[in-house]
């Protein structure tokens, strides 16, 4: 027997551990490329050589 007075309701999703591996990986994933463009923006340039010799005793080291 069909009730006639039950409403439709769409199922409630509930987090699963498939979708919160997912979600966490991701976040992660983000977070690791905001740190390392930060860094990479934020980091101060080294101070230049006024000359183009090396400090280098290496014969091989021009």
């Amino acid at each position: 027997m069909v009730m006639l007075n039950k409403i439709a309701t769409p199922p409630k999703k509930r987090p699963n551990l498939e979708r919160q591996a997912i979600a966490f990986t991701v976040a992660l994933y983000l977070f690791i490329c905001a740190a390392l463009l930060i860094i990479h923006y934020g980091a101060p340039e080294p101070p230049t050589e006024k000359d183009s010799g090396s400090s280098s005793t290496s014969p091989y080291n021009p």
